[in-house]
């Protein structure tokens, strides 16, 4: 099952299975609903084996010996590489024996389908994919901070989000030192490090405003990397776009519905003014542009970078004046 099949399941008042997998390219979601899981099953005992600490001698004793002090108990195996389906066939094995037995297997940085292990555990899976975008990954977001107690609002998880380029993994980190406060977006400018990309910004305007961006991209390279600047700049873009496809489709703009929060007045209009400014074929060579660069940039080391990335911005502009 993907996701939301998953979350209906953990919302729903039915019995949930007492074996269950979590793997996919998405470690935050599958640590998020790891938890999730933990708190349904509710064990009065827990063995957590993480990594190269898993023993199977120590995992099936878990399960299999009775206890005088619970009677519902859970092992969490945490794994890189996948156990052999010969020791996950019998951990399953003692679940089905006792019903207050439960086995979590989450399997990390695996994106490609485990359709033998899916198999083993009889399709009680959840299969996890990289979010769609910035609305997803607020979602996700406001989901932690629930779980931690955070008052955060929508604005601040989306600064989060987009401050750590939409690492989810990175942003959700950054939440637990916030447990049981009230956060905004200030809040997270002020204490969130990795969002001190604050000549962005006013790069970002001076570039649109045709201006001369010559001291904000040496500001810039002075604390951030060339493929820092390009993920940004892709990240900033691909939201103009989303808001002009939008316009084009439904003959209006809903921020809240497209973004998963409403931006503050001037903010939103701003988005706006922008997005609306550049037609489909300036789109289309925008983002060809960034790839091209972003490809050099990665792959050429005889690449003078700092002299190529000025050219790209050349062009850049050159782009966005027609």
């Amino acid at each position: 099952m993907y996701r939301r099949e998953l979350q209906n399941l953990l919302n729903s008042s039915g019995k949930f299975p007492n074996f269950f997998l979590l793997y996919g390219s998405d470690n935050f979601q599958t640590e998020l609903y790891a938890n999730f899981i933990e708190k349904k099953f509710a064990a009065e005992e827990s063995l957590r084996l993480y990594f190269e600490e898993y023993d199977f001698s120590r995992a099936s004793d878990f399960l299999a010996l009775g206890s005088l002090f619970s009677q519902k108990k859970l092992l969490e195996l945490k794994c890189h590489k996948k156990p052999s389906a010969k020791d996950l066939k019998a951990l399953i094995s003692l679940c089905k024996i006792n019903a207050d037995n439960f086995f979590l297997l989450e399997l990390y940085d695996e994106g490609s389908r485990q359709g033998e292990l899916e198999k083993i555990f009889e399709n009680h899976f959840a299969r996890f994919f990289k979010v769609g975008g910035l609305k997803e990954g607020v979602e996700l977001l406001a989901m932690r901070a629930r779980e931690l107690k955070i008052d955060a609002t929508q604005n601040a998880l989306a600064s989060l989000f987009l401050g750590f380029d939409e690492n989810l993994y990175l942003a959700g980190a950054e939440l637990n030192k916030f447990e049981g406060l009230a956060i905004n977006e200030n809040t997270i400018k002020q204490y969130c490090p990795a969002l001190s990309f604050a000549n962005f910004d006013g790069f970002l305007d001076k570039l649109l405003s045709h201006e001369s961006i010559g001291i904000e991209l040496e500001k810039i390279l002075e604390e951030f990397n060339e493929i820092a600047l390009i993920n940004a700049l892709s990240s900033a873009f691909y939201r103009f776009f989303q808001i002009a496809m939008y316009a084009k489709i439904n003959g209006k703009i809903d921020l809240k519905d497209l973004l998963g929060y409403a931006p503050p007045p001037a903010a939103a209009e701003k988005l706006k003014n922008q997005a609306l400014k550049f037609k489909l074929v300036q789109y289309h060579q925008i983002f060809k542009l960034l790839l091209q660069t972003e490809y050099e940039l990665k792959t050429n080391p005889k690449l003078a970078k700092k002299d190529f990335l000025i050219a790209a911005m050349l062009e850049f502009s050159r782009i966005l004046k027609a």
